[in-house]
């Protein structure tokens, strides 16, 4: 996955402080903060002022307005309160230096050409780079005095944003040989350079990595190489998949027999609790030897993960069907013994909840096939859609609705709209919404007036019931209109989501006597 970042770097935390962003207003602050400043390259080690520095910005982060919970979520993720607080003054001048806009008073600006990355370093500092250059450029030198005044931290590098900008660029230009090279990720870091992830990170690696990047008139110099996969992961990776294989797995179970190959697997799992069970898209691979389980290695390139951020849930009692392909991620496995394993939360997360974990043994041997067969057709949600409607007075009318699907569901109605008939000339309502009946004010909750129909809908079964939109909407004058009513439900386990529902778009008359 490709990670291209042409602004500045900025921890997570940023992207929580809002607008508590202003200039240190107290002497200490000050005083501390161009202290640091004066002594940045000295290593930031623990000192025994360290407590007394973290009460001093905790009481500060207090008068911006952060409360005790906010401040404890940060604690416990080792992010120091001086980092917050600093973080949270420079964020309006860092967004003013990317877009380059003046942040002194003599409304200078370091020219574009000699302006580097920006990052936050550990204390929340905000980090400049520049060219040398800058410092003869007579503009540029006065915006980097006023920068070091306030404390920020100006430091000179060799590249220009322009030539990370265009390697980013051919990177991505080329990113299907770039991938095949051995990189995982690429992008701009806080370093002056652009990022490469690879893996493996070996010295051969590297040195074919180099080499390619001539080939493709790439100056290696500007390339920083990390590792994709650290041996912190891998460490993580074995005690995850030891806590996984060692807990109890009678929630989240296999249900019927596993279809396997060498390259994927397809099962069926049920969840046998009463809450949901929440995931993501990540899962993983282990295989059994001399009596433990073991991670399976990655394909070069692909240990880091290349996950996308979707969410899914499994409801109580539910049954889902998986179909995974893992030859992306470990290529064909040798025959063995093996588990899949997926891990998730049950009912609402919260920061130190334990883990679920499903599991799914399986083997694979020498005559296991190479792939799975073609898919199954895939099981649509569950639809509802009107039967009929009648009983049509200027204050309601009764409708029936059927449930084409196997599980039984609870049905509501929710109102819509209601639209003169002369005014929806095409199937597009957004072309005619202006012409929506408008909302009168009523008494009561709302869902007491737009959700109706509320009542148990069996499978491959109909219900009736009685729609009234005159406290919404009044009693309507004779004439041809159009309802829509969303037919929303929940449908019952071993469904494994819940959801259902369909479009309730009614054409009728009001009578006119």
């Amino acid at each position: 996955m490709t990670r291209r970042i042409f602004c500045f770097c900025v921890v997570a935390v940023v992207l929580l402080i809002t607008a508590t962003c202003a200039h240190p207003d107290t002497p200490e602050a000050t005083l501390y903060t161009n202290e640091y400043g004066r002594h940045a390259n000295q290593a930031a080690g623990s000192t025994g002022n360290d407590t007394y520095i973290e009460a001093l910005y905790r009481l500060r982060l207090f008068e911006q307005g952060w409360d005790e919970e906010q401040l404890s979520m940060w604690a416990s993720d080792n992010i120091s309160f001086q980092n917050l607080y600093n973080q949270g003054r420079f964020i309006g001048i860092a967004d003013a230096l990317v877009s380059g806009g003046p942040i002194g008073p003599s409304g200078e600006v370091v020219a574009g050409q000699y302006m580097g990355p920006l990052h936050f370093d550990d204390r929340g500092i905000l980090n400049v780079a520049v060219l040398p250059g800058a410092f003869d450029h007579p503009a540029s030198a006065t915006a980097i005095q006023e920068m070091r005044e306030m404390g920020i931290i100006v430091y000179t590098v060799v590249f220009t944003q322009q030539e990370i900008a265009a390697t980013i660029d051919r990177l991505n230009n080329i990113s299907s040989r770039v991938f095949e090279a051995g990189a995982s990720s690429w992008g701009q870091g806080a370093e002056n350079g652009v990022t490469l992830w690879l893996d493996p990170y070996t010295s051969v690696q590297k040195a074919l990595f180099t080499a390619f990047l001539l080939e493709n008139n790439i100056n290696p110099d500007i390339i920083l190489f990390r590792p994709a996969v650290t041996q912190e992961m891998r460490d993580r990776r074995v005690v995850r998949i030891a806590e996984a294989t060692g807990q109890p797995s009678d929630k989240i179970v296999l249900v019927g027999d596993v279809d396997v190959s060498r390259t994927g697997i397809a099962f069926f799992l049920e969840n046998r609790t009463s809450e949901e069970f929440s995931y993501g898209a990540p899962w993983d691979l282990a295989y059994f030897y001399g009596g433990r389980w073991h991670p399976v290695p990655h394909l070069p390139g692909a240990g880091s993960g290349i996950w996308t951020m979707e969410g899914y849930f499994l409801q109580a009692g539910g049954i889902q069907q998986y179909r995974i392909n893992f030859e992306w991620h470990f290529g064909e496995l040798a025959p063995g013994r093996y588990m899949f394993i997926r891990d998730g939360w049950q009912g609402q997360w919260h920061q130190d909840m334990p883990g679920v974990f499903a599991l799914v043994e399986f083997e694979v041997t020498a005559t296991t096939p190479l792939s799975l067969p073609p898919s199954p057709e895939q099981e649509w949600l569950p639809y509802v859609h009107v039967v009929s409607h009648s009983h049509v007075t200027p204050a309601g009318m009764r409708v029936v609705v059927e449930n084409t699907s196997d599980y039984d569901m609870d049905h509501r109605a929710q109102l819509i709209f209601i639209v003169p008939a002369v005014y929806a000339t095409t199937d597009d309502w957004w072309e005619w919404q202006d012409r929506f009946l408008p909302i009168l004010p009523f008494d009561g909750e709302w869902e007491d007036h737009f959700m109706q129909g509320q009542g148990f809908l069996p499978a491959g079964g109909t219900l009736e019931f009685e729609i009234s939109w005159a406290a919404i909407f009044g009693e309507l004058p004779p004439g041809d209109y159009i309802i829509d009513l969303s037919l929303m439900g929940h449908a019952h386990p071993p469904h494994p989501t819940g959801w259902g529902g369909g479009s309730g778009r009614i054409a009728f008359t009001v009578p006119s006597d």
